[in-house]
């Protein structure tokens, strides 16, 4: 049994209070929920409780999704929510069915546009990734032809769900000459999932990034940089992006990196390998079983990287991405939000995802929890339409408005920015203003000690002090498998001392002896930069130069954030059996 969260529960309550109180079938609502929340489940719990309701109007749905893999997703989640005396069925010529008399039917929008009168009597139409129907009225899409075609046969209501309310140009759904969508039903907002645990948090690199692509004097096509130009822009970096991805995420276990054109993505691919980075390329054009295959050996840590353009920025369920490679300059806000969403899932032993933008996308577009939509630019001289879009809710309103009754935002145009280079800018709200909870600490003791718990291999555990105070600890797993291992072959790496081969030790055994006998003395830090934001302090990166000390000291306001000097006192907590100290 399917159990709902809060939030997922509430967007279905406020669908059903939202379509008696806007009648009509001309009025269809939005449902937006990000990616990671559940938008399958949402829709397949709305579709479980009209049948469960309204069982004597036998509430036969169409689940429209614009891909054969979002069909598979939805027809999971709809398989275990359903009763088992209703028929669920596939509409889509990718799958090879076609099974229009199913009581519920999820069908791809390519396959059933032209195919609506053999239906028969539909009652509730769910519309996945509505960011994809046209908004203007004048250039009826695949989706307004399919409802305009049912609408001769049955009477039927609409309802539209997606991460992103707005189209690729930042226009709300709701705007146009002629929007499908009239209203946002329920919206669930990023910042409240990530403060409920249901998502996990982008982070930016400890180190500023050094490779930027420039767009200066790219002209724009259709909202969005023009693809030619921006590709050869974007190839220009590409080596960059290839040797900062490598520094900056050495302990990031799955990446996806989003280029500008399939040939960039092609030469990226090829540069990580040439560097000994297991990578592929998924893009549209990708034959279907190759595309399976790339992703199935990705979710099995076989592939480190996958490189796209678009190909994986809908649809893509892998929840351990804790790595987003960013080359591909955009001012398209749906690509950004959409992009950015492919790392924020959740998942067992996942803390957060490494963000590295090497464009300003996220400069120009702010934190990817604060994107809203913008009302449609119209020129002075038009008086034709009787609403405007608020621009912070969606809402259609009175064009006289000065307040939107709806949310009480003031309505104006958007203010005009300037845009510099790559920044180290806030990915997410809370990080406006990072600093806060960042200290520079002096290292004076490094006590390395045995750690143990049942039922695991043992580990080594690092005491880092300043003074007379523990700062923060770490524990390196030279005796686990996979993941770990590789996390403690890099820290080894960075700390052993860099003129002596020391080989990697095999076991937490070894690495004490082999930094306690003075053959491989170790390279303790000068200082810390430690993150205290969270519950437990997080060592954010090791200092090794007196240079570097003062310079991170400055950036976050000069702190010296030595504690106390003094004798050493040895941290509480590790089995000490075999401690070395190294004291300054």
């Amino acid at each position: 049994m399917t159990i709902l969260r809060p939030y997922q529960n509430r967007v279905i309550d406020e669908l059903l209070q939202w379509w008696p109180s806007n009648p009509g079938e001309t009025n269809i609502p939005l449902l937006v929920l990000p990616t990671g929340s559940g938008k399958s489940i949402v829709l397949a719990e709305l579709t479980r409780l009209l049948f469960d309701r309204w069982p004597e109007d036998h509430p036969r749905t169409v689940v429209i999704v614009p891909s054969k893999e979002l069909a598979e997703q939805n027809a999971e989640k709809l398989s275990h929510l359903l009763p088992s005396h209703l028929r669920l069925g596939f509409y889509s010529a990718s799958l090879g069915k076609k099974e229009h008399d199913a009581d519920v039917i999820v069908a791809t929008i390519g396959s059933i546009y032209k195919h609506a009168h053999r239906l028969g009597n539909i009652k509730c139409v769910m519309i996945d990734e509505a960011h994809l129907v046209n908004s203007d009225g004048t250039e009826a899409g695949r989706y307004r032809q399919f409802l305009s075609d049912l609408a001769r046969y049955c009477a039927f209501r609409v309802v539209g769900c997606t991460a992103t309310p707005f189209r690729g140009n930042g226009v709300w759904l709701t705007d146009g000459t002629d929007p499908l969508f009239t209203g946002i039903a329920s919206r669930v907002t990023i910042g409240e999932l990530l403060e409920q645990k249901y998502l996990s948090p982008l982070v930016r690199p400890a180190d500023v990034i050094a490779t930027h692509i420039d767009t200066e004097g790219i002209s724009t096509t259709s909202g969005d940089y023009n693809i030619a130009q921006l590709s050869q822009r974007v190839e220009q970096s590409l080596d960059g992006v290839a040797d900062e991805a490598i520094r900056l995420a050495s302990d990031r276990r799955k990446w996806i990196a989003f280029t500008a054109t399939v040939e960039n993505a092609d030469h990226l691919a090829a540069m990580l390998k040439d560097r000994g980075i297991a990578a592929a390329v998924v893009c549209g054009e990708t034959p279907k079983k190759e595309r399976e295959d790339l992703i199935a050996q990705f979710r099995r840590g076989e592939l480190r990287c996958l490189v796209t353009v678009l190909a994986l920025a809908t649809g893509f369920d892998v929840p351990d991405v804790d790595c987003i490679i960013w080359a591909r300059p955009t001012i398209s806000p749906v690509l950004y939000v959409q992009g950015a969403g492919r790392g924020m899932r959740v998942a067992p032993g996942k803390t957060d995802c490494l963000w590295l933008d090497f464009t300003d996308t996220t400069e120009r577009m702010g934190p990817v929890d604060s994107i809203k939509g913008r009302r449609r630019t119209t020129r002075s001289t038009d008086q034709s339409a009787p609403f405007t879009t608020c621009d912070n809710c969606g809402e259609r309103v009175p064009a006289s408005s000065i307040e939107c009754p709806n949310c009480g935002a003031q309505l104006r145009e958007p203010e005009a920015r300037t845009f510099g280079n790559v920044s180290n800018a806030a990915i997410l709200e809370a990080q406006r203003n990072p600093l806060a909870h960042l200290r520079v600490y002096q290292i004076t003791d490094v006590v390395y000690g045995v750690h143990r718990k049942t039922g695991s291999p043992e580990s080594l555990r690092v005491d880092y002090y300043s003074g007379m105070t523990r700062v923060v600890s770490e524990w390196v797993c030279f005796e686990h498998a996979g993941f770990a291992r590789e996390k403690a072959v890099h820290w080894w790496a960075r700390h052993r001392n860099d003129e002596l081969a020391a080989p990697t030790p095999k076991s937490t055994g070894d690495a004490l002896e082999m930094a306690a006998d003075g053959e491989f003395p170790m390279r303790d830090p000068l200082g810390l930069l430690v993150n205290h934001a969270g519950k437990y302090p997080e060592i954010v990166k090791a200092i090794w130069t007196d240079e570097e000390l003062q310079r991170e000291k400055a950036r976050i306001g000069g702190q010296d954030q030595l504690l106390q000097k003094g004798a050493f006192v040895p941290g509480a907590g590790a089995d000490q059996l075999h401690q070395v100290h190294a004291l300054r």
